[in-house]
């Protein structure tokens, strides 16, 4: 019989064994959902706790938010973020603002879907509802072929960290790798329609969240298990196990009792990573119990290496009885690494790219309208490539000590941005950003929430972005990347010259004023 206290002890351990590599599958995961943005605002905390005068809220005033907030997880995973994206911003302007709103409203791709064939059919607003509907078929297809995969795969990740010191984040690709996203996806967007009916009963949704909670590890460790097997082998296992597992979840509430005077940091960098974790352990107890009870479904959980005590330092993918022969590795991807300029020039160009479309769609969704940002008319912010090339360049030798490398990456990152504010205002005397009013800002140049995200995002450039692109990157025979090299060096020189002559300014690109507290500004990564 499994006890909290051994479950928690557990996690732990699961957890210092590779502490890195898991916070940073939880923060892509989160970037991914959409749903993850660190920020504190003054004037905001402000306007909404005190009616516009400015105020510090009280810890009872704090305090009864998190408790709200902990009454809605009784939402799906997708109306969680859902509800926090809708909290934390609010777009007004602009036909694609609708996408977000309604479905930030109704916590649920599926009502925001509702709603936008509404506007489509009776309220004579088909620009705006088609576009809607548009914007909503494209976050369920992307919540059912990536989102909900990469949840199986991070379940595949925390089994295999228990017994094996050196895990790749490439486990994050392990359904496509051995070619079962279609039955993956289909089990687990089962998962979801089951979980949307029972929510209106209300209690019921809640009961058989429990119920389910195994599902995506049993498929973690057998994609091939049938879905009617999957669902049932869960029930049973939690059977007698529902209330348990519920208390296991609020004994994490110191935890996050103590977050809320973080600004939030602990949870990302601590307790998510730590409450995952402790739910591989439970798997692996209630996995256990069910063999003892002589389950029929346990037939399907055969995966013995998951579970066998082992001196290697990764998973035997060979001896997998999925592996494909035609795939020799699964995704590499290793921070500790010799990067060719030939690289760093294409990662400086990818980062920037990422950048501009990133800052681009911002504009675009929260406001309906195209902005081409930044200083250069070329679809590229060099802020992001420069900082990301600098974080890797310079911070890799520190990269063992993950708070080290987060707390660096926020001093180069933000001095770049610092930098690159300041002499775009002493070059050309404009803003093309301003934190004025952001909480802790220095001149408007860098703000608290800004430095925090770089931080985070220099972690994710270093240990997964720049090793993710240099494995695709050195597949390009020499020669032909030589060439790209330079023709983008080129249009990029020619970018700079005709920039200093003429910068790209304008509305939503350079419309900015110290006085201007409150406005909209640039967000960062």
């Amino acid at each position: 019989m499994w006890s909290r206290k051994q479950l928690k002890q557990q996690g732990k351990q699961a957890l210092r064994k590779n502490w890195w590599r898991i916070i940073g599958i939880s923060l892509m995961l989160s970037f991914l959902a959409g749903g993850m943005r660190i920020s504190f605002r003054i004037d905001d905390a402000a306007s909404r706790l005190t009616g516009g005068g400015i105020g510090i809220p009280t810890n009872a005033q704090i305090l009864n938010e998190w408790y709200l907030s902990v009454e809605r997880n009784s939402d799906t995973q997708t109306g969680q973020v859902l509800a926090f994206m809708g909290e934390h911003y609010t777009p007004k302007k602009g036909i694609l603002a609708g996408i977000y709103n309604h479905m930030t409203k109704e916590r649920s791709a599926f009502f925001g879907f509702l709603n936008a064939m509404n506007d489509f059919l009776f309220k004579d607003k088909i620009a705006e509802g088609f576009v809607i509907l548009i914007g909503v078929v494209l976050l369920l297809l992307f919540l059912i072929m990536v989102s909900n995969i990469l949840t199986v795969g991070q379940c595949r990740f925390l089994l295999e960290n228990r017994t094996y010191g050196q895990v790749k984040m490439g486990r994050l690709a392990f359904v496509w790798r051995v070619r079962r996203w279609k039955h993956v996806a289909f089990i687990m967007l089962e998962k979801s329609v089951r979980l949307l009916l029972w929510d209106i009963t209300i209690i019921g949704g809640m009961i058989k969240r429990y119920s389910y909670r195994m599902v995506p590890y049993i498929v973690a460790e057998n994609p091939d298990i049938p879905h009617r097997e999957a669902f049932l082998l869960s029930r049973q296992m939690m059977k007698g196990n529902k209330m348990r597992a519920f208390i296991l979840d609020v004994s994490f509430l110191g935890w996050h009792i103590l977050n809320v005077f973080t600004f939030d940091i602990l949870r990302h960098v601590f307790i998510t990573p730590y409450t995952e974790t402790t739910s591989a352990e439970l798997y692996v107890a209630l996995r256990q119990e069910a063999f003892e009870r002589g389950l029929e479904g346990t037939r399907y959980l055969d995966d013995e290496k998951l579970y066998e005590e082992s001196s290697l330092e990764d998973y035997p993918v060979e001896s997998y009885k999925l592996y494909n022969p035609k795939v020799k590795k699964w995704i590499y991807l290793e921070y500790d690494r010799t990067y060719s300029w030939r690289s760093l020039i294409l990662i400086f160009f990818t980062f920037s790219f990422i950048g501009w479309l990133w800052e681009v769609s911002l504009h675009l969704f929260g406001d309906g309208v195209f902005v081409n940002r930044g200083f250069f008319h070329g679809p590229w912010l060099p802020i992001y490539g420069t900082g990301g090339i600098l974080v890797i360049l310079l911070l890799k030798r520190f990269a063992k000590k993950p708070l080290v490398t987060f707390c660096l990456a926020v001093v180069v990152c933000g001095a770049v941005e610092y930098v690159s504010a300041w002499l775009l205002w002493e070059i050309k005397g404009m803003y093309w950003w301003n934190y004025t009013g952001y909480f802790l800002n220095l001149h408007g140049r860098v703000c608290a929430e800004g430095l925090i995200i770089f931080g985070l995002g220099g972690c994710v450039f270093i240990y997964i972005a720049a090793p993710f692109f240099d494995e695709i990157y050195r597949r390009i025979p020499k020669n032909p990347a030589r060439i790209l090299c330079a023709v983008l060096l080129l249009l990029f020189a020619a970018d700079i010259v005709y920039s200093l002559i003429s910068p790209n300014s304008g509305t939503g690109i350079t419309d900015y004023h110290v006085q201007a507290a409150g406005a909209i500004f640039r967000r960062c990564l």
